[in-house]
């Protein structure tokens, strides 16, 4: 069984912990003589912590990549008045561009 599925080297995980989850995993096991690096518990409580931040993002972008890869006119007027309006409330426009910078 392939207990982590996510390619702890990529940016991704780079920039939604995944590094500063490996250093808090070494140090809980290091604090906990019960535990050990290849433990199942451990594996997978890590995994677990890394998908929960990982997920909403990748949510996000497969519903970026339906919305944008149809052509099925409602949708694409839909998605052209939605842009239209984000466009003329800079605040809002702001708000999507903060939140895709991260």
């Amino acid at each position: 069984r392939n207990l982590h599925n996510v390619d702890i080297s990529s940016g991704i995980n780079a920039e939604y912990g995944g590094f500063r989850g490996i250093q808090q995993l070494v140090k809980n096991i290091t604090n906990n003589p019960d535990r050990q690096l290849g433990d199942y518990r451990v594996l997978n409580s890590f995994e677990s912590s890394l998908q929960r931040q990982v997920t909403p993002m990748l949510c996000f972008i497969d519903g970026m990549h339906k919305l944008y890869s149809t052509s099925f006119d409602p949708i694409v007027a839909a998605r052209s008045y939605g842009l239209g309006i984000v466009n003329q409330l800079p605040l809002l426009k702001n708000t999507f561009l903060d939140q895709a910078r991260g």
